[in-house]
This record gives C-alpha cells, sequence and structure tokens, in this order.
C-alpha cells in the first residue's frame, strides 16, 4: 500500500507540475483579463474562442493563477461510462480547482449541462471551488440570459509571440528577437505552434550554426509533411528488402544500425516476404541506406537526412499500404520480445505504432496489441510495451476518453489477464488519477472487484486514496452507496473495513475540517458500519471497532461523532450495540492511564446507545 500511496502523491505532484509547465509557456491571449476577473469574482466562468485558440490550456492556466498550489487540479467528466451524460456536482469539495471541456461536446451535451449549472455552481460556491466551463462550437448561441454574466470570450494570442516561448524555453539562442517564418502567415491552432517550435529546435541541435532561415525551413518542410517526397521515393525502391528497411529506419529512428538491420529482417518474415538472394549479392549497408536517404552518425545509429522524414514514412506505409497493417502488427509484437533492442529503442518502436493507431479507424488495432501483448506468458518486456502504448494513447486528449473507457472494459471484465490487470493499475495511479482521479478510483475498485489471483489492485486502491481527503470521500461513497444496478458486491465490505481508518477520517489534512465533520460522510460511515456488523463475523469486524472506539477516547474534537457513526451503524442491533458498550468497558486494558477517564468514556457510549435505542437516560 506504500507503494501506492507514494504513487498516488506523484501523480498529483504531476498535476502541478503539468500545469506549470503550460503556465510557463502561455502566452496571454486578448480576453485573458476580463476571463481572469470573471472567474475570480463568480468562482465560474464560461469560456469561449474559435477552435484552435488555446482555450482548455486557457482554463488550466486561470485555474493555476488563482491557486496557492495546494489546491486538486482535475477535469471533471460529463459521460459516464456508457458514454450518457452526467454530471456529479459532489465531485467536487473544498477548494477544487476544476474544469469541465465541452469543446468536443454536442448540442444536446450543452443544454443538459445548462439544466444543472445553477446547481453546479451552488456547489462550487458552498466549497470554495473554482470551476471554468468550456464551451462547445456556438455554444454561446443558446446559452442561457441568466448565465451570461458568467461569460467570456478570448481570441487567439499572437502566434510568433507563442512560438518564442516555446523557443526561448527549449534553449533555442536569441529566441525573443527571432524573425517570424511563413509558417505562421496562415492562422494556425496553438498546438500546430507548439509542434513546429519543436521541430526548429531539433534543427536547431541538427546543426547549431545554420541559423533561424535554414531551421525554419527544416521545420516547415517537417511540419507541413513530407508525404510526397516519400511516396516518391518508395515508388523508386521496388525491392522488398529496401521498402523494409525504409520502414524499419522509421521505426526505429537513431536505433543502432544492427538493430535496424535485424529489425528489416524481421519484418521481411512478418510479412511472408521471401527473399532467396545470397548475401553476397545484395547491397551494402551503406549503400543500402544512401538509397533510402538515410545515414550513420559517429556512434552508428541510423537517421534520416531530413527532419520529420521518418514519421512520414510511418505515416506513408499505415495509410497507403493497408494490405501490410497485420503484418506490421504482428511484426512490433516480435520485435518487442526481441533482445538485442534496448529499453529505450524498445519504447520507441511502441510509440511509433501506437501513433499509427491514435485514429478512430485504427484505434481497435492498439486495443488489440496491448490484449495480445499480455496474454499467455507474461513478460517484462510485453508487459512494459502494453504500459508505454497506453501512456501515449491516453495522454493524447483527442483520444484520451476512448482508451479510458476501453480501460473501464478491461477492468470490468473477468477474463482480463495478470498482466493486463497490472499494467491497469499503473495506468489509474500514474495517468489516469492525475486529471480525472474519479475515473481512476472506478477502474481501480472494479479491478479489485474481480481479481482472484492477487491483491494489488485492492493494495493499490487503498494506497492511492491514503492521505487524500477527496479520493477517500468518494472511494466511500460507492463502497457505502446501494447501486441502483447489478448487484452489491461483498469484497466492498472487506474493502470498507480497511478503508475505515477513524485517524483518515478525523485529521484535516490539506481541508478547512475533517471528512468526519460532514454530515453525509458519517451517514456513508455509519452504512458501511451497517453492512459489515450484518454481513460479517465480529472476528472481522472487532478490531476496527477497538480501532474506532481507542479513537474516541483520544480524540476529545470527533469523539462524539467517533462514538455516534459506531451506535449508527449499530442499527438497533441489540447484539452490536452489546458488544460495543462490552469493547468500551474493557478498553483500559489497552490503554496506558486509561482508567482514570474510563467512567466518563462508557458513559458517554451507554448514553448513546440507549438514546439509539429510545430508552430515556436521566
Amino acid at each position: 500500500m506504500a507503494d501506492a500511496e507514494a504513487r498516488s502523491r506523484k501523480a498529483r505532484l504531476t498535476s502541478i507540475k503539468d500545469l506549470d509547465w503550460l503556465w510557463q509557456r502561455f502566452v496571454h491571449p486578448p480576453g485573458y483579463g476580463q476571463a481572469h476577473e470573471t472567474l475570480a469574482t463568480h468562482r465560474l466562468l464560461l469560456l469561449d474562442g474559435e477552435p484552435g485558440s488555446g482555450r482548455t490550456t486557457a482554463a488550466k492556466v486561470l485555474l493555476r493563477e488563482l491557486s496557492s498550489g495546494g489546491e486538486r487540479f482535475y477535469e471533471l467528466s460529463w459521460e459516464d461510462e456508457n458514454g450518457k451524460y452526467q454530471v456529479e456536482p459532489d465531485f467536487i469539495v473544498d477548494d477544487d480547482r476544476v474544469w469541465l471541456d465541452l469543446s468536443r461536446a454536442d448540442e444536446g451535451t450543452w443544454h443538459a449541462l445548462q439544466e444543472d449549472l445553477s446547481s453546479l455552481r451552488k456547489r462550487v460556491d458552498q466549497h470554495g471551488a473554482l470551476l471554468v466551463v468550456v464551451l462547445p462550437v456556438r455554444g454561446s448561441e443558446t446559452l442561457r440570459p441568466e448565465f451570461g454574466q458568467f461569460h467570456s470570450w478570448i481570441k487567439r494570442p499572437s502566434a510568433h509571440e507563442v512560438l518564442r516561448r516555446h523557443l526561448r524555453l527549449e534553449g533555442v539562442p536569441e529566441a525573443t528577437t527571432s524573425p517570424q517564418p511563413a509558417f505562421l502567415s496562415t492562422d494556425r491552432a496553438m498546438l500546430e505552434v507548439a509542434g513546429f517550435a519543436g521541430f526548429v529546435r531539433k534543427a536547431y541541435e541538427n546543426a547549431p550554426g545554420a541559423g533561424y532561415l535554414a531551421w525554419y525551413k527544416a521545420a516547415e518542410s517537417a511540419s507541413t509533411g513530407r508525404g510526397a517526397d516519400v511516396a516518391t521515393a518508395v515508388s523508386k525502391l521496388r525491392l522488398g528488402p529496401q521498402r523494409a528497411l525504409l520502414l524499419a529506419t522509421a521505426m526505429l529512428h537513431q536505433a543502432h544500425v544492427d538493430h535496424v538491420y535485424s529489425a528489416a529482417a524481421a519484418l521481411l518474415e512478418s510479412v511472408e516476404y521471401a527473399d532467396e538472394r545470397h548475401t553476397l549479392e545484395r547491397s551494402d549497408l551503406v549503400e543500402s541506406l544512401d538509397h533510402i536517404g538515410a545515414k550513420l552518425d559517429s556512434n552508428r545509429h541510423v537517421r534520416f537526412r531530413e527532419l520529420g522524414y521518418d514519421a512520414a514514412v510511418r505515416t506513408h506505409f499505415w495509410h497507403n499500404m493497408p494490405g501490410l497493417r497485420d503484418g506490421i502488427q504482428r511484426w512490433v509484437a516480435a520485435m518487442v520480445d526481441h533482445p538485442e533492442l534496448d529499453e529505450m529503442e524498445r519504447d520507441d518502436l511502441v510509440m511509433r505504432f501506437a501513433e499509427q493507431c491514435l485514429h478512430p479507424r485504427y484505434r481497435q488495432t492498439l486495443v488489440d496489441s496491448v490484449t495480445g501483448w499480455t496474454r499467455g506468458s507474461k513478460t517484462y518486456r510485453r508487459q512494459m510495451a502494453a504500459d508505454r502504448a497506453l501512456r501515449h494513447a491516453l495522454s493524447v486528449e483527442e483520444h484520451g476518453r476512448f482508451f479510458r473507457q476501453q480501460i473501464y472494459n478491461w477492468a470490468t471484465d473477468r477474463r482480463t489477464s495478470e498482466a493486463l490487470a497490472q499494467v491497469i493499475i499503473m495506468m489509474c495511479t500514474d495517468v489516469i488519477a492525475v486529471t480525472h482521479p474519479d475515473q481512476a478510483i472506478v477502474r481501480l475498485h472494479h479491478l479489485a472487484r474481480r481479481e482472484s489471483q492477487s491483491t494489488d489492485a485492492r493494495t493499490a486502491l487503498l494506497g492511492m486514496v491514503a492521505g487524500d481527503p477527496w479520493m477517500l470521500r468518494h472511494l466511500l461513497q460507492r463502497l457505502t452507496r446501494l447501486p441502483t444496478v447489478g448487484r452489491q458486491w461483498d469484497i466492498d465490505i472487506d474493502l470498507f473495513l480497511e478503508l475505515a481508518n477513524p485517524a483518515a477520517f478525523t485529521d484535516p489534512v490539506n481541508r478547512n475540517r475533517p471528512l468526519i465533520a460532514e454530515a453525509d460522510v458519517r451517514d456513508m460511515l455509519a452504512e458501511g458500519w451497517r453492512r459489515a456488523f450484518h454481513e460479517r463475523g465480529e472476528v472481522a469486524w472487532k478490531p476496527g471497532l477497538r480501532q474506532w472506539l481507542i479513537a474516541a477516547f483520544h480524540d476529545d474534537r470527533h469523539r462524539d461523532a467517533l462514538i455516534g457513526v459506531l451506535v449508527a451503524g449499530g442499527e438497533q442491533r441489540g447484539g452490536v450495540l452489546g458488544r460495543l458498550y462490552t469493547e468500551a468497558r474493557a478498553l483500559p486494558r489497552f490503554i496506558a492511564g486509561g482508567r482514570e477517564r474510563s467512567a466518563a468514556f462508557v458513559d458517554l457510549v451507554l448514553r448513546k446507545i440507549c438514546t439509539a435505542q429510545g430508552i430515556q437516560v436521566t
């Protein structure tokens, strides 16, 4: 559990670091000041703007600027697990910084949200939280008049200034005075500008003395794609081994030449190509690389001469040679287990394959690959390949929702392999928990309910919520509420007994008040104890009961609430309440110096029991 708790803390820190990374590169767009004032005044902002203007980034930066750093930042989900509209205002608690991205939502979703917006705003106000809603395209056209005071519009920031900011932070010299490239002569989405900056940095690293005009030229060619150049080059390479080397070089770009050559041979096997020529009749390595526009560096690593050429080659083969896709998929699976590849080369191969699959038409191919890599005998290499592929897929905003749903499907399937379950655990604690903590809890909870060979998901789930009041409250709600569909799970009682550490509910941590001060939390705790008393034997719940009594004995401030929860959980069951009273009387045996205060404590327990049973106490 300690490892899971440490990963959970790391995930929360990652969230802040990611926001700081955005903030450092963010250029305030026109309208930002008004948006900032609206959010600071009303705690709710309905943020509008043209697609590509950086609305979602602006939402995150606004929340970061209006914070001290100790708050929780996360994206509020607007879909349930079946893809239907659902927003859970109860997820928002004290000081949360939340954004709701409706930029891709349809008209029906936007209409449904406006039905709930008043209650959502009330929740935000009650808990001192902040909420930014990124509106869908033309969402302001159907905005209700009563919500107009929360609406603000931002325009595109200066693309050149955004580029300069990125280049300066990437270490490219004289970035603050760099000329404007022709690439920015047309409107570009902020994501495109950031991508262009990355290519400029690579061009600078390849030729530090070339200057901005040369760097821009290389970056523009890479950004706008080299599809036509690659298509022409492939048409001239008529032999299978030449094309195999071209693709292997693109998929293992900058890997050692021996590994690229070996991968090309493996690719020919995967696509069942029979090359009967003797080795002496084939071109040597240098000549072969020259034919495909590649070269060796001083470390005998292979790379193309032109920037961005490797990505264009990968795209060409995947999109224009559909008959090869199955063979490429088999080849990647074989190379994952290839002993010669080092970890970085394997990661690059998997990431580049995943990139080709990140299209609505091909996402299932990546799902099938991850399932295949984690089926059968478990190996570290296959498991890490599945891990890297899913991390990359989840990080791409356009596809993250699809893969979070897929992870949900795996988590609720008893046939999910142990190796895949381990990958799901890592995705939940390391990735999904950063921006969608509620979804991370849901998926780990489902996995914990169904695991039979280990308790890893259970340990990870409890570790992830430990020390985090928001997650603790959310998991408690899942463990104690009656399901509207499906069945109750017996394991939820065991999870509750492990979760119900009184210190976790009485320690304020970073909150203004502890969880047990909330009436609904006390109700949920009482329901959890009720189920435990009713459906488990005394051996199971007695240690927890004693732990709560000891905590109540020492904690003057929360004693009444702690005892009240136990008595309410007893639900007027004489046997349970009798055991509660007996344990309270026996408490001095477990506490040094407890006899002096035990009489008053036992009297309080008795009074609460009598009140619950309707017995008048004089």
